[in-house]
């Protein structure tokens, strides 16, 4: 991981955010939909440069876990 804490968000970044966004709404309600909701709204807040708890390593109870 790069030692900067900076994301730098660029038109096109930006526009992939607003494609998911509209690509969501497309989906059949489940809980496929709400973790790609859950997802997407992580990426917002860090693209919107809100600190990330405990900087993104550990996360608060009741925050969307996503694992590869």
């Amino acid at each position: 991981m790069a030692r900067s804490r900076v994301i730098r968000v660029t038109p096109n970044v930006q526009k992939c955010l607003q494609e998911l966004k509209s690509a969501i709404k497309t989906m059949p309600a489940g809980e496929a939909q709400k973790r790609a909701q859950q997802a997407l709204d992580y990426l917002a807040r860090t693209f919107a440069g809100k600190r990330q708890p405990s900087q993104g390593r550990i996360c608060p109870h009741g925050t969307a876990l996503i694992h590869s």
